[in-house]
């Protein structure tokens, strides 16, 4: 999944001082110390910071997702709640969890723990044809389910009228059902909560930042869980910028195509930036600016475009069509990319030094972008990163030690 232009940019911030002023009030004291669902409404509903990843959903009866919104179906007076606990958009204590899954506190600035970065994709072209760019990431996951590294994945499938939602695939060969994208926010954890487990099932994941963060969360979290929950072994992120609100962008495509069935869509790389639209009559082009609208303002506040903690990290490769950008980052990771290699299911190719440059910037973009957002929410946005990460005050000393 890509996002929007990229380019640089600076700004006069102290991170720390807002933070400092702000963040008691964030962290629970406005709420009395509740840390459920009230809490989750008033710091991340009623501000419109949810992210739709599905982590607060279907644990309970009072939460579900409807129509690309979390529903509220009854107050809940606990004091303290999973719901809150596992929300990507409450606080996020960024360097323990990187050290609980990588025993690294600070790691690299730019693209978070990074073992090598590759240009891969499938070496089947049939393969290739049904994947959203060159199939590298379902590749992967078939692999795991093949070898028995898991019993499970969880996927994100387009569902009716281009709802998203997400199912656990137990057979390799619907892996390849789930390829694709319609770059709308999916609840797809929702059915890690909505599954019968009997808690010795080993699990696989694919998700975009928000819900690898929602993940971490979880494996950290003290809380107990009342039901049998999988073992997440194996974390595949997905690159992303944003994610479209399913309400205002499926009623736009509606408005737009009429009664036509819409197949598929993707996005072309720069300096075109366009939408295309398949559908059974052909291949529309929209300017992306007509669906930037439709962008879910949690977005703005996202620190992280390459899902930093995910095991493997996979992305379209700008300026080389038709493969992918695929990240490494811990020894599990190296282990599964080695071994679809020896089966010949990948292409593996040396990322050039233009192609890693870009990457990092657009890496460190998305950063600055996230700072200057919760600046500019002020008294109305959400602190969730707390303590600051280093990289924080990295970006505000200026691009220079960012690079150092």
């Amino acid at each position: 999944m890509d996002g929007p232009g990229r380019g640089r940019f600076s700004f006069p911030f102290r991170a720390e001082v807002l933070w400092k002023r702000r963040g008691k009030k964030f962290e629970g004291k406005e709420m009395e110390g509740n840390r459920g669902l009230k809490a989750l409404e008033t710091l991340v509903f009623e501000r419109d910071l949810c992210t739709m990843c599905g982590a607060c959903a279907q644990m309970c009866p009072y939460l579900v997702p409807w129509k690309g919104r979390i529903v509220k179906l009854h107050d809940c007076d606990l004091p303290e709640g999973r719901c809150y606990e596992y929300c990507p958009r409450t606080r996020v204590q960024l360097d323990d969890l990187q050290e609980a899954i990588f025993g690294i506190r600070e790691p690299d600035p730019e693209m978070g723990v990074v073992r090598r970065v590759l240009a891969t994709r499938a070496k089947d072209p049939e393969m290739r044809g049904k994947a959203q760019t060159a199939g590298s990431t379902s590749a992967i996951v078939a692999l795991a389910l093949e070898e028995g590294v898991v019993d499970g994945a969880l996927l994100t499938r387009k569902g009716d009228e281009l709802l998203p939602e997400g199912v656990v695939v137990r057979d390799p060969a619907r892996v390849w059902e789930c390829a694709g994208s319609s770059y709308v926010a999916s609840p797809t954890l929702a059915a890690l909560n909505r599954e019968r487990w009997n808690g010795d099932e080993k699990l696989a994941v694919v998700g975009i930042p928000c819900q690898i963060l929602a993940l971490a969360k979880m494996k950290g979290s003290k809380l107990p869980n009342p039901t049998a929950r999988p073992k997440v072994v194996l974390t595949v992120g997905l690159f992303c910028t944003w994610a479209l609100n399913y309400g205002p962008f499926s009623r736009f495509l509606r408005e737009r195509f009429k009664a036509e069935s819409i197949l598929g869509m993707d996005i072309t790389p720069p300096p075109e930036r366009l939408l295309l639209v398949k559908t059974q009559q052909g291949i529309q082009a929209l300017p992306l600016d007509h669906i930037r609208p439709f962008i879910r303002p949690t977005c703005a506040i996202c620190w992280d475009m390459t899902s930093e903690l995910a095991d493997i990290s996979i992305g379209t490769l700008e300026g080389r069509s038709g493969w992918n950008t695929l990240i490494v980052r811990t020894q599990l990771g190296e282990e599964i990319l080695g071994r679809a290699v020896e089966r010949g299911l990948l292409e593996v190719e040396e990322m050039r030094m233009e192609e890693l440059a870009h990457l990092k910037e657009a890496s460190l973009l998305k950063k600055r972008r996230a700072i200057l957002a919760l600046k500019e929410r002020k008294e109305g946005g959400s602190l969730y990163l707390d303590p600051i990460p280093r990289w924080a005050h990295l970006l505000e000393a200026g691009s220079e030690e960012v690079a150092r």
